[in-house]
């Protein structure tokens, strides 16, 4: 499981799935809809996959 945190300074959004590219989906999205304003060019697609990290064993 991999998950990612919003790059967006003071946004707390999270989200988790298996596959890179869900979360690179999900936080296009969230970008759009949650940050007017902000652009989702490649630059931005490269920093999100730079803060994809394997999420924490819970237990």
């Amino acid at each position: 499981m991999k998950q990612y945190e919003c790059i967006v300074p003071g946004c707390s959004w999270q989200t988790h799935a298996e596959e890179e590219a869900e979360i690179v989906r999900r936080a296009s999205e969230h970008m759009r809809t949650a940050h007017e304003g902000v652009a989702v060019r490649e630059s931005t697609v490269e920093q999100i996959k730079s803060r994809i990290k394997e999420a924490e064993a819970s237990s």
